[in-house]
């Protein structure tokens, strides 16, 4: 029975490898034993590819192989009483930052929200289909080689 109680484990991450995408969990239930590094599960890694590691401290849902708690992966974090979620919306997909930014879809008016605590930047060719609203615009002008409008120059 130890081996199958081992072999999915909840702990606290205790240090982050930001190059290998890798983290160690502490398991206070087993004497504050100490994973080997774990790779973190992505949803996608080879020509897509997604970035997030937990935190220090965050919460962390662990499997292991069978033989040791050095390897192994780690499945990803969970919310807690403590961590809640950001949203109580099914509807809304998407990512809540600390500093108070985020990007998320909702679902059920089709409207994609971004909001930046800080500047927002965009590389590439910029298109927009419909209008364009503005409820505060700071800059009075705007330098640009060309303005098209219906795919007419202007």
């Amino acid at each position: 029975m130890s081996v199958i109680e081992n072999l999915i484990r909840i702990g606290m991450v205790s240090s982050v490898d930001v190059k290998k995408h890798t983290v160690r969990v502490v398991f206070e239930d087993k004497d504050n034993l100490v994973s080997g590094d774990l790779p973190v599960i992505v949803p996608y890694s080879t020509k897509a590819k997604a970035y997030r590691l937990p935190e220090v401290s965050e919460s962390a849902l662990c499997v292991f192989l069978g033989n040791g708690i050095q390897n192994g992966f780690c499945l990803g974090s969970y919310y807690t009483d403590e961590d809640v979620p950001p949203v109580s919306n099914k509807d809304q997909v998407g990512t809540w930052f600390e500093d108070g930014s985020y990007v998320f879809y909702d679902q059920a008016s089709g409207s994609l929200h971004v909001k930046a605590a800080g500047n927002v930047r965009i590389e590439g060719d910029l298109t927009v289909t419909g209008s364009i609203t503005s409820e505060s615009l700071k800059t009075k002008s705007i330098a640009t080689d060309s303005i098209t409008r219906a795919g007419e120059a202007l």
